[in-house]
C-alpha cells in the first residue's frame, strides 16, 4: 500500500496527522510510518479504520484512487458550506435567488 495515498486523502480532508489519529484510533507514529513509506503493509483493520475516518471506501486507499465516487471537490464543499450558512441566516430566500441569478 502506498502511504502517500493516505496522506493525500488526509490533506484533502483538511486533517492533521493528530486529528486522523484521534478519529481512526491508529497511533500518530504508526500513521507517520505509513505515510512516509516505512510501513507498507498495514492490516486490513487499520486500513478500514483509516478509510472510515477519512470517509472513503477501502478500495480507494488500496487502489490509490484520488477521488472516490461521491467525493466532493474542495469547490463543491465550499459551495455546500456556503449554502448551509445561508440557509441558517435570516436572508430572504427571494433575494438570495436574485443574487444567484446575478452571479450566473
Amino acid at each position: 500500500m502506498d502511504g502517500k495515498v493516505i496522506k493525500e486523502w488526509r490533506l484533502k480532508r483538511g486533517m492533521s496527522l493528530t486529528e486522523l489519529s484521534n478519529r481512526s484510533g491508529v497511533s500518530k507514529s504508526y500513521l507517520s510510518f505509513i505515510e512516509r513509506g516505512k510501513q507498507n503493509n498495514p492490516s486490513i483493520e487499520v486500513i478500514d479504520k483509516l478509510a472510515t475516518a477519512l470517509k472513503v471506501e477501502v478500495h480507494s486507499l488500496l487502489n490509490g484512487e484520488q477521488r472516490a465516487s461521491g467525493d466532493l471537490s474542495l469547490i463543491d464543499k465550499e459551495i455546500i458550506d456556503l449554502a448551509m450558512e445561508m440557509s441558517q441566516s435570516q436572508i430572504d430566500k427571494a433575494k438570495l435567488r436574485q443574487l444567484i441569478e446575478l452571479l450566473k
